[in-house]
């Protein structure tokens, strides 16, 4: 129960930012799909799918950085499973609607249960946005948001780059020098040696 206590706020903020990407990658899939240019619409998807990982990249980092000062000052273990746990907590959503769209795949067609996973892919669409641009690729000759295991897949990502991204905060080291500031006052930019 602590866990969600103390994690609770950070799975959330991860939820508000997919739900923001979502809506800018939806509107991007959108303007590029309505002209009919399926390379800038893939093009956009990618974009916006990497950088809704970057955003979660950096959330991710901060908290996993706050826990390892935490773990280092009071010589407890650091839990580097949390990163993935937040991140799993925070596509709850995502893992439920891709539950309800897989009995559909495995129906037969005109069956009732086909409609309900059809109106639930069509939530997961919005929900998911980002992802749009990239959903819309075709693939044995469907579209890749067809395909009821996508959306199992396309929560992966997420879910591995918040773990990493706890863990390497954890530990205070960086990916990408974007994430610390320059300053001059401090040997080495104040990375660990």
């Amino acid at each position: 129960m602590t866990f969600f206590k103390q994690y609770s706020y950070s799975a959330f903020k991860l939820f508000l930012t997919q739900l923001a990407l979502a809506l800018m990658g939806m509107a991007m899939a959108l303007a590029f799909g309505y002209k009919g240019n399926r390379g800038l619409q893939v093009g956009a998807g990618v974009f916006v799918t990497v950088f809704y990982l970057f955003l979660l990249y950096v959330h991710m980092w901060e908290v996993g950085a706050k826990d390892g000062i935490k773990a280092a000052a009071h010589g407890t273990p650091r839990g580097l499973w949390r990163g993935f746990a937040i991140a799993l907590v925070a596509n709850a959503l995502n893992l439920l609607l891709a539950l309800l769209i897989l009995p559909g795949a495995f129906v037969p067609e005109g069956h009732a249960w086909n409609g309900f996973s059809a109106a639930v892919s069509v939530v997961a669409l919005i929900v998911e946005g980002m992802y749009q641009g990239i959903l819309a690729v075709p693939f044995r000759g469907l579209q890749l948001h067809d395909f009821a295991w996508v959306y199992f897949a396309i929560i992966a990502p997420a879910v591995l780059v918040c773990g990493v991204a706890y863990i390497l905060g954890s530990y205070q080291l960086h990916a990408t020098n974007l994430l610390i500031a320059k300053n001059k006052d401090v040997k080495n930019n104040g990375r660990p040696e």
